[in-house]
C-alpha cells in the first residue's frame, strides 16, 4: 500500500482540480500560525446560515488534506479502504453531477517546505484570511530560515485571484510586513484602533459579577465604517478567540451579510476544545484550557488574559514544552518566564524545554518554593492535585505532543465528561503512551 500512496495522492490532487473547474465554488483560504481553525469554524458559523458551506475538518489542513475538502471525503486515510472510498468518491462527484458547496472555507497549514507551495498551485483563493504568524512561529523548525518560512507563506498571497481580497490579523507585525506590497485588496482587522474592522478590549464575564470570582465568558464590541456591534461568548475566553471571531465579522461583511445576521450568529460562537475553554475543577476551582497546542505567540495570548481573570485563591499555570521551535527554543521558553512572573502566583513546568522557565523565573525574582519541574503531564497532573486549594485559577497549555489535556481530566470535577470536553479524545489518540 506505501509504494500506491504517491500515485493515490496524485489521483486526489487532479480530482480536486477538476472539482474546482467542474463546479467553481468560491475559497476562502485560512491560513497563518495562530488561531486558524478557530477562525474557520467562525466564519462556518457566519456563512453557513445563508450560504451552503464546506469546511475543512479536523487536522485537514496539509497538501492532501485540502484536496480531501475539496472532493468532500468525511474520512483520512488511515486504511486502505478508506483510500479506496475516497478515491471512488471523487469520480462519482466527476462523472455524476450533483449538488456542491457554494463556498468553501479550507484551513491551510505547512509544516514543511514545499507544503503551501504546492496547495497553491491548485487553488486560487477569492478571499485569504491571514491570522497571526509570529516572530518565532510554529513549525519554523521544520525550515532552514524564517525567510523560507515566510516563502512559503507568500506562495498562498501569490495564489489569491487578482479581484480577490485578502483579511489579515493587522496587530500581528509579521503578517503585516508581508502583505505590505500586496496590491490586492486587503482589509485589516486589529484590536485597538487603526484598522478596517477593530475590536474593543476584552470583558471577562463572570457567574454573578459581585460575589463570583468564576469567569463564564467574554464580551466586546466590533467597529466598522462608523457603527459598533457588541459580541457576548459563552464557555471560553481569550484573544485568539477575539480575532477569530473579528476576522470572521470582516469575511461575512464582505459577502454583504447583514450586521445583525452575523451578530446573531457569532453570538453562538464555541471554541473548540482545549482553546481557553472554562471548565470546572476539583476544590471548587477552575480550569482555563488550552492544552490543544503551543507557540510564543499563543502562549503571550493566554497568558495575557489568564492575569486578568479574577480569582479568590491563587493563579497557577501549567506549562509544557513548545516544539518544533528548532534554535529558537532556549530563548523563547526563557521569555516566557518573563510573561509568567507578571502574571501567576505558581507555576509547573513540563518537560526538557520547560526547565528554561524554571530557571529563568528565578531571575525575575519568582520563589522557588513556587515552582515545580516535572517531565510528564500524569506528574503535573498528580503535583497540581496536591497544591489546588479552594478558589484557584488553573492555566493548562503546552504543545500537542506533551499531551497536556491529561493534566486537564486529572483535575476537572467531572472527569466523566472528558470525551465530550477536552481535545485528543479519539481511540488513536488514547491508544498512545506518549
Amino acid at each position: 500500500m506505501n509504494q500506491l500512496k504517491p500515485l493515490a495522492k496524485k489521483i486526489f490532487e487532479w480530482q480536486a482540480r477538476a472539482v474546482l473547474k467542474l463546479y467553481k465554488p468560491k475559497i476562502i483560504a485560512v491560513t497563518g500560525s495562530v488561531g486558524k481553525s478557530l477562525t474557520k469554524e467562525a466564519i462556518y458559523l457566519c456563512l453557513s446560515k445563508k450560504y451552503f458551506v464546506r469546511k475543512s475538518e479536523k487536522s485537514f489542513t496539509a497538501e492532501l488534506g485540502v484536496a480531501l475538502t475539496i472532493i468532500g471525503c468525511p474520512t483520512g486515510t488511515g486504511t486502505a479502504l478508506d483510500w479506496a472510498r475516497n478515491l471512488l468518491l471523487g469520480f462519482r462527484l466527476l462523472l455524476w453531477r450533483r449538488s456542491y458547496p457554494e463556498y468553501l472555507i479550507l484551513e491551510i497549514d505547512g509544516d514543511k517546505t514545499g507544503d503551501l507551495s504546492r496547495v497553491s498551485k491548485f487553488i486560487s483563493p477569492d478571499i485569504l484570511v491571514m491570522t497571526a504568524i509570529g516572530e518565532v512561529p510554529s513549525h519554523i523548525e521544520a525550515f532552514p530560515d524564517m525567510e523560507s518560512f515566510l516563502f512559503e507563506k507568500r506562495s498562498m498571497i501569490n495564489a489569491v485571484k487578482r479581484e480577490g481580497v485578502i483579511i489579515y490579523n493587522a496587530d500581528d507585525s509579521v503578517t503585516a510586513n508581508l502583505l505590505q506590497d500586496t496590491v490586492i485588496n486587503k482589509i485589516s482587522c486589529a484590536l485597538g484602533g487603526g484598522a478596517d474592522f477593530v475590536g474593543t478590549d476584552l470583558e471577562i464575564l463572570y457567574a454573578n459579577e459581585k460575589t463570583s470570582r468564576v469567569p463564564t465568558g467574554m464580551s466586546f464590541e466590533i467597529k466598522a465604517r462608523g457603527e459598533a456591534d457588541k459580541i457576548t461568548t459563552f464557555q471560553s475566553i481569550g484573544v485568539q478567540n477575539q480575532y477569530a471571531i473579528l476576522l470572521a465579522f470582516a469575511v461575512a461583511s464582505n459577502f454583504g451579510m447583514v450586521r445583525s445576521q452575523i451578530v446573531a450568529s457569532l453570538n453562538k460562537f464555541t471554541a473548540l476544545p482545549a482553546r481557553m475553554n472554562i471548565i470546572s475543577g476539583i476544590k471548587d476551582t477552575t480550569i482555563i484550557d488550552d492544552s490543544y497546542n503551543s507557540s510564543p505567540v499563543a502562549l503571550s495570548y493566554a497568558v495575557s488574559v489568564f492575569g486578568d481573570i479574577k480569582t479568590k485563591g491563587k493563579r497557577v499555570a501549567v506549562i509544557g514544552d513548545m516544539m518544533e521551535l528548532g534554535k529558537y527554543s532556549g530563548i523563547e521558553h526563557r521569555k516566557a518566564a518573563e510573561m509568567l512572573s507578571k502574571k501567576v502566583d505558581f507555576v509547573i513546568c513540563v518537560g526538557i524545554r520547560s526547565r528554561k522557565i524554571s530557571e529563568e523565573l528565578q531571575n525575575f525574582g519568582f520563589s522557588e518554593s513556587k515552582i515545580l519541574s516535572v517531565g510528564s503531564s500524569e506528574e503535573a497532573g498528580k503535583e497540581l492535585q496536591r497544591i489546588l486549594s479552594v478558589g484557584d485559577l488553573v492555566l493548562v497549555k503546552g504543545s500537542q505532543v506533551m499531551r497536556m489535556e491529561r493534566v486537564v481530566e486529572e483535575v476537572m470535577r467531572h472527569p466523566e465528561d472528558k470525551r465530550k470536553i477536552l481535545v485528543r479524545q479519539e481511540e488513536e489518540w488514547l491508544s498512545r503512551s506518549e
